[in-house]
């Protein structure tokens, strides 16, 4: 993919929880099986634990994330969608988990690790790796999405990678981090693979999405955020002239922990 369209104003106020259908395309594409406990890792609002439920009915979802908040929509969510009995929600931190070891056939994470960085750092986002290998079973899947810098094709990826790692640390690791990351914990990737939404902010919906970030993160996650004027001081020009990627470029990364036992 070369070029993207903007988002529209009337798409706008819901296009996040949509995304051009990009969580039920990437869930279609998960080595799901019936019977398969599946854990979510850093869920947020829960719409691609919902979309993995919806994919299997005979499976069991469990999202859990650190923000006590993102727990709370994502409980309203799977209601509100008739989920609530096949998907868990918990307020756990990734680098922590209460689980006890092999308690997962899967584990899902859909762009949850540039926000495990910004809590945690880089080095949380290996921790997170290393729990999710441990409460996996021997055969189980690791399943996740991610924005690797070295990977945007156009200005307007580049720019929504490095905006947000600016204002409150939300990063991408390259590719080859993450992959070293699985190779350390006994994981094989199997395969990787490419998504595109072929949309992208304008300035103005660019700035309402900074404008939420600078002020919502440091109350959600209790970390430090850049101020709006500082951000768009140094992003703004660029975004008015190229727009600002939204998840328009995403990698999935399918990974099998090694292992006799079979799962599902």
């Amino acid at each position: 993919m070369t070029t993207e369209e903007y988002v529209s104003d009337d798409e706008y106020p819901t296009y996040f929880s949509k995304l051009e259908g990009l969580r039920a395309r990437v869930a279609a594409a998960l080595p799901v099986r019936p019977g398969m406990r599946i854990l979510d890792v850093a869920a947020g609002y829960g719409y691609f634990a919902a979309e993995v439920a919806k994919r299997e009915k005979a499976v069991e979802v469990v999202g859990i994330d650190v923000s006590r908040r993102d727990v709370d929509a994502l409980r309203r969510n799977v209601r509100t969608l008739g989920l609530g009995g096949r998907v868990e929600a918990v307020t756990m931190d990734a680098t922590q988990m209460a689980f006890p070891d092999a308690t997962f056939d899967m584990a899902v994470n859909f762009l949850g690790l540039e926000d495990i960085h910004m809590t945690r750092g880089g080095d949380g986002v290996r921790k997170a790796f290393a729990e999710v290998a441990r409460v996996l079973r021997a055969g189980g899947f690791f399943c996740f999405t991610a924005m690797p810098p070295e990977e945007s094709e156009t200005r307007a990826q580049e720019l929504e990678v490095a905006t947000f790692s600016y204002l409150c640390n939300c990063t991408w690791l390259a590719a080859r981090d993450y992959e070293t990351m699985l190779e350390k914990e006994g994981f094989e990737l199997l395969r990787k693979a490419r998504y595109y939404t072929a949309k992208k902010l304008t300035a103005a919906q660019a700035a309402a999405e900074v404008h939420f970030a600078c002020e919502n993160v440091p109350e959600i996650y209790g970390v430090r955020a850049a101020s709006f004027d500082e951000v768009w001081s140094k992003f703004g020009a660029e975004i008015e002239k190229h727009g600002l990627g939204h998840y328009s470029n995403v990698a999935l990364f399918v990974a099998r922990k090694v292992g006799r036992e079979q799962v599902g």
